[in-house]
């Protein structure tokens, strides 16, 4: 029984002796093929510009001495107030925003420094088409902004120091730190205009209750409210302070993000290394079973 055991167990046994011989005859073959992979890669590597990356920090404000009254206030139907890290983050990654941010600064020149002709105002003709006909200079659209945008904008929220980071990512150090502020600026005037729209549409909403209220207790609660709506909307008119509070400015990068040129270089060359051996490998295995039979 022991026997058969041992026996069993000595079939199981891989001999790596005969793969290793294969990679001592063709190490040098291999050792080749891997560098030139990895010179490759850095002569593609260094073709690819630099880009920087820009970015700021910044913390939710909200009306905290009007927050009280918010109960109150969902019960009658008027909707709540951002206020939180996390509605900034939705702000920030919206279309609308992306859009009205390059729109407004046109920012086309910048984003597509290859492919945009800032004289004719559109994107230069790329090749020919499938048909062999010329592809037409256009104008940039609004999916071209929301795609530029969703490549080189990252935004994360620290939900333990209630922060929100927003960084951008571009050729120019200089541009990237500009854009950041336009993000911010542009932000700040959205709110704005959501919180007079809204204060508008809550006071309109008020004045209808109140009109058609009779309990004095309940008018002088309306009133109450309606005060508040008031002093929020002079609450957004200071717009240092309204939205949001920039705790670290984007200032101009004085290193690169990307590309990591080296670590690519030397993944590249460790990856095509193990690939090599696998393929002599199995070459050899090949040979050594046909010269056997």
């Amino acid at each position: 029984m022991e026997e058969n055991r041992q026996q069993a167990y000595a079939e199981e046994e891989i001999n790596l002796g005969p793969y290793w011989a294969i990679l001592r005859r063709q190490w040098w073959k291999i050792a080749l093929l891997s560098l030139a992979v990895g010179v490759i890669t850095l002569f593609v590597m260094l073709r690819v510009p630099n880009t920087y990356k820009a970015t700021a920090i910044i913390t939710p404000v909200g009306d905290e001495g009007l927050s009280p009254s918010s109960t109150y206030l969902s019960a009658l139907g008027i909707p709540g107030r951002p206020g939180k890290a996390e509605d900034l983050e939705v702000l920030f990654k919206s279309d609308d925003l992306a859009v009205r941010v390059i729109r407004k600064h046109d920012l086309w020149a910048i984003l597509f420094p290859d492919g945009f002709d800032p004289q004719t105002g559109k994107f230069k003709p790329a090749g020919k088409s499938l048909f062999g006909e010329s592809r037409e200079a256009r104008a940039p659209g609004d999916w071209d902004a929301i795609r530029a945008a969703k490549g080189r904008l990252a935004v994360s929220v620290n939900r333990r120091s209630g922060t929100l980071s927003l960084s951008f990512e571009s050729r120019s150090a200089e541009s990237s730190a500009q854009i950041v502020r336009y993000y911010l600026d542009e932000a700040k005037s959205r709110l704005q205009e959501e919180a007079f729209d809204r204060a508008v549409r809550n006071k309109k909403f008020i004045q209808e209750q109140i009109g058609r209220t009779v309990d004095a207790l309940t008018r002088d609660r309306l009133f109450f409210l309606y005060g508040q709506e008031v002093e929020r909307e002079m609450m957004a008119r200071n717009r240092e302070q309204f939205g949001f509070r920039i705790i670290d400015s984007p200032r101009v990068p004085d290193r690169k993000a990307g590309p990591a040129r080296t670590k690519n270089t030397a993944t590249a060359t460790v990856l095509s290394f193990l690939l090599w051996c696998g393929i002599f490998l199995m070459r050899g295995k090949k040979r050594t079973e046909g010269g056997e039979q």
